[in-house]
């Protein structure tokens, strides 16, 4: 049987990767959008959700669901502290209400290397905080994605992570051993890496660092 995806963030880098590999997969029928505004992909399987994401837990679907992807995100320069926070912490944990109240079994979401509750730094504890909100909502099976810097060609032009990008190439040599885990990967195999291990099935949750996800 086929199956019914929902898709947060579908507008950003990851997500766009996401809904390209999705549609091309003949394990899915359907792919749902859910957005703030409409999403720049036009497919038979698409059927789009524009909405306040504010109120995004209490969206009610009529289709059965059988996984969700988020891929949610925004930074401190685009949106503030305040705005980074709604989209990184309290839209995510409302997409994760979604699934429960849904009954949606599979839930994957796109965090960070290094994300640690008790971090220092806000990004960091942010998503740790929200990868600690999502393994106590009770949803059956939970992937979480820690990509380090992510490459593919985004809309707008990032300094920092194009600045990253170079000192990667330079110090590349010496990411070995447990250094590994901060490799670029790109959005590209972040997207596979979510799809693939949603054809498994497991109960609670599952962590993959980046190095991982550089395999798929």
């Amino acid at each position: 049987m086929q199956k019914t995806a929902l898709v947060t963030g579908a507008t950003g880098l990851v997500g766009k990767n996401i809904i390209d590999q999705l549609i091309i997969n003949n394990r899915y029928s359907k792919v749902i959008i859910v957005s703030r505004r409409a999403a720049p992909f036009s497919h038979p399987k698409i059927e789009q959700i524009t909405m306040d994401l504010d109120k995004l837990d209490e969206l009610n679907l009529q289709a059965n669901v059988d996984e969700c992807y988020c891929a949610l995100g925004t930074t401190q320069k685009k949106s503030g502290k305040k705005g980074f926070f709604k989209v990184d912490f309290e839209y995510v944990k409302a997409t994760a209400n979604l699934c429960k109240i849904n009954n949606i079994p599979k839930f994957s979401v796109v965090s960070s290397n290094g994300a640690n509750p008790k971090s220092a730094f806000l990004y960091m504890r942010t998503k740790g905080q929200i990868e600690e909100a999502i393994k106590s909502s009770g949803i059956e099976q939970i992937t979480i994605v820690r990509p380090s810097l992510i490459i593919g060609k985004r809309d707008e032009f990032r300094f920092g992570e194009s600045a990253g990008y170079y000192l990667y190439k330079l110090f590349q040599p010496l990411m070995i051993g447990k250094f590994r885990k901060l490799r670029p990967v790109s959005a590209e195999k972040i997207a596979r890496c979510m799809i693939e291990l949603n054809q498994q099935d497991w109960q609670g949750h599952r962590v993959v660092e980046s190095n991982e996800i550089s395999e798929y």
